[in-house]
């Protein structure tokens, strides 16, 4: 332990690239954001249009650019596949895990900074959306570099602070670019440090006015042709469907729908965070211990609430240790500010209706810096974190490597794809109804050059139309809709995690 952590940043780099890329060749798309964001990054290349992304041949107003801008490079260098669509997510996040590196050493040394950065990328949600193909892990390191540059520049003894001034105000831009208005939140950690502590935080208002101004024209630099060239719908859908949408309204069933829904849902995030940072989150209080054996040897009821106090108190760790800083906050401003951020990202996305996991993400790196401080001057800190630590480096490789196999031979689009590769061809026409997932259209256009057709079970009879070749997806329960059932029928059976249950599809290949 020790040789890694006195040189931390190659620790971190080489175990953060075999985190993140483990089974990234094997694993398909388990995401429907995975596989369309995948898709409209190729498709952008193909139509080689780089402001609008398309998929399927319509376009799509969903997020800001700086994605598919990602993926298509790494598409270019190394081609396009689920490895290469994943490869600028995973870097993303080891990137900032060091930054996590940097800003520890910084402030601190270098036992917290492998803390910071250990804690931050072998968190389990880290570990696992860290390397998904979506707009996630661009957003984490855009956010921690711009807390960490918002830290720095407000620093009134900072004699750099002119270059933090730049970097922080680009980065802001590049939060926009990533998901939009989400730029607002490490401001609001910056603005509530100088209205809280105006001693501590230096703000001035031309200087901040001035950097807004080079963030807006950061983003200016896709946002003007991207508004141009869809006469404004692009910015009227993504602000008004899904930031609006997302905050006011729930999509696609992610949080409660009425106002009792709403308020059951408000703990989501402090819930499921337990889960979220594990194992960081866990830790039993060794000082309790000798109380609760001693209320444990009274018998009757204290046998049955012994284990329940114990496991209470080990999932508030961090709970615990905020408890224990606060009398030192008002001469923490670091802590303080970190806080603040982590607090201000659970807020926010606990008042939105739609709620998702993995919307709290951005808090991860400023907690992880957080708790490496508080642990720094814990003398059974390294004791507490070894095991923990290489716990998680043996289980996240086997838990990725097991879930590609187990995917790779469950999944209903892989078993789809593996039965019909054979037959698919680029002049083949595609149409799959009754199963519309992203992943079909990612995983058959990797061949076919047509528009894979889409729609709904009764729309499967007008594709039959077709001159062949073609390929005619249908769920095998509505064979019976078709007119004309000849051709080559094969049959697949697997899960549809769209929908989270297991479908059987006949497939109707017919040739030239």
């Amino acid at each position: 332990m020790r040789k890694l952590i006195d040189r931390p940043e190659l620790s971190i780099l080489v175990l953060g690239l075999v985190l993140m890329l483990t089974s990234n060749w094997i694993l398909p798309m388990t995401d429907r954001d995975e596989a369309s964001y995948s898709e409209q990054s190729r498709e952008m290349l193909q139509r080689d249009d780089y402001v609008v992304p398309w998929f399927n041949g319509h376009p799509i107003y969903e997020k800001p650019i700086l994605i598919y801008w990602s993926q298509c490079a790494s598409y270019r260098l190394l081609g396009a596949n689920d490895f290469t669509a994943r490869l600028p997510s995973a870097l993303f996040t080891v990137a900032t895990a060091l930054l996590l590196v940097r800003w520890g050493r910084k402030v601190a040394d270098n036992k917290t900074a492998f803390l910071a950065s250990a804690i931050f990328i072998t968190g389990l949600h880290v570990a696992i959306i860290g390397r998904a193909a979506t707009t996630d892990p661009p957003l984490l390191f855009f956010f921690t570099l711009a807390v960490w540059s918002g830290w720095e520049l407000t620093r009134p003894e900072n004699p750099f602070r002119m270059r933090w001034w730049w970097i922080f105000y680009v980065a802001l831009g590049l939060v926009f670019l990533t998901k939009g208005p989400l730029i607002a939140l490490p401001v609001a950690g910056v603005i509530l440090g100088r209205l809280l502590r105006k001693d501590s935080f230096r703000l001035p208002v031309p200087e901040t006015i001035a950097g807004g101004i080079v963030s807006l024209a950061i983003v200016a630099c896709w946002g003007i042709p991207a508004y141009t060239h869809t006469h404004g719908e692009y910015w009227r859908e993504f602000l008004g469907k899904h930031v609006i949408g997302r905050s006011v309204g729930v999509m696609q069933g992610h949080g409660g729908s009425h106002l009792a829904g709403y308020l059951a849902f408000l703990p989501l995030y402090f819930v499921t965070f337990t889960a979220s940072f594990f194992p960081w989150t866990l830790r039993r209080p060794a000082e309790i211990e000798p109380w609760l054996q001693k209320q444990k040897q009274k018998g009757g009821l204290w046998n049955l609430l012994t284990p329940v106090l114990w496991a209470l108190l080990s999932v508030m760790h961090i709970p615990i240790k905020i408890w224990r800083w606060w009398p030192e906050r008002r001469r923490d401003d670091l802590g303080w500010y970190l806080l603040v951020q982590a607090l201000i990202v659970f807020t926010l996305f606990s008042l939105v209706r739609t709620k998702l996991p993995h919307y709290t993400m951005p808090a991860f790196p400023c907690l992880a810096l957080w708790l490496a401080l508080q642990l720094r001057t814990d003398k059974k800190a390294l004791e507490w974190f070894q095991p923990r630590f290489a716990m998680m480096v043996v289980i996240i490789p086997l838990l990725m490597l097991g879930l590609a196999g187990l995917c790779r031979n469950d999944l209903l689009t892989p078993e789809l794809w593996r039965a019909l590769q054979p037959h698919v061809r680029p002049e083949t026409k595609m149409g799959s109804f009754g199963y519309t997932e992203p992943s079909l259209v990612w995983k058959f256009r990797s061949v076919v050059t047509n528009l894979v057709v889409l729609g709904s079970e009764e729309d499967a009879k007008d594709f039959l139309t077709n001159t062949p070749p073609y390929i005619l997806v249908l769920p095998t329960r509505d064979m019976a809709l078709l007119p004309d059932t000849n051709g080559l029928q094969i049959h697949v059976h697997g899960v549809n995690l769209g929908r989270t249950r297991t479908m059987n599809l006949t497939a109707i290949v017919k040739g030239p």
